[in-house]
């Protein structure tokens, strides 16, 4: 009997890397409203993967009044589309080709914090929405990404779900959902606890496809 019956992804830091565009549109953003602010650097992007919008803008403005912050997200969000529509996104090495493999062997799901905009682009950039069985988001539902976890669970009757991230968040999102949890060391943070890791991608798939047979 296989461990798995399906493999849910994380996005950010595990399928592709957007922060140097999405450094580029939030520093147009903010200079929209004041063309004396900092620039963003990639890293300071990286630090807010896998947060809610709204709670990236609270972690990098915190000094924005509260009355401001839904004017902020929203010129700040358009300009990271814009950015990574322009620029594009870093797809990790071995991710197009290992996606295509995978949904041989196992139904494949989405689970981001992302808002749903943004996930039709990743779809559109990286052309492998056909391999996904169905996605959840933040920006389609307003909920926790564990509760985003279990609804792609429920109504797709999974049993014994995999989901690949790379935080802690991911991890404590996962459990408690009831996903076994895998770890990508490539993306923007560490696991809490011990758990199965990958150095690449490349060598999840052959992990996965060898865990099928």
């Amino acid at each position: 009997m296989k461990k798995h019956d399906s493999l849910i992804f994380d996005l950010d830091g595990t399928l592709w890397d957007s922060t140097q565009a999405c450094a580029e549109g939030w520093t147009q953003g903010v200079r929209q409203i004041d063309p004396q602010s900092k620039a963003f650097s990639p890293e300071d992007l990286a630090s807010i993967m896998g947060l809610t919008f709204d709670k990236a803008v609270e972690k990098l403005l915190p000094e924005t009044p509260a009355k401001e912050r839904k004017k902020l997200e929203q010129i700040c969000y358009e300009k990271e589309m814009e950015q990574i529509q322009k620029m594009g996104a870093a797809f990790y090495e071995g991710v197009a080709e290992g996606i295509q493999t995978l949904s041989e062997h196992y139904p494949l799901y989405i689970v981001s914090n992302c808002l749903e905009d943004y996930l039709v682009l990743f779809y559109e950039m990286s052309g492998l929405k056909r391999y996904f069985k169905d996605a959840e988001c933040f920006g389609r539902t307003g909920k926790p990404k564990n509760f985003n976890i279990e609804a792609v669970i429920k109504r797709n009757g999974l049993l014994k779900p995999a989901y690949i991230g790379d935080t802690s968040g991911d991890q404590r999102a996962a459990l408690s959902a009831g996903a076994t949890y895998y770890h990508v060391n490539y993306g923007f943070g560490t696991p809490s606890q011990e758990c199965e890791c990958f150095a690449s991608f490349s060598k999840l798939t052959r992990y996965f496809v060898d865990l099928s047979k």
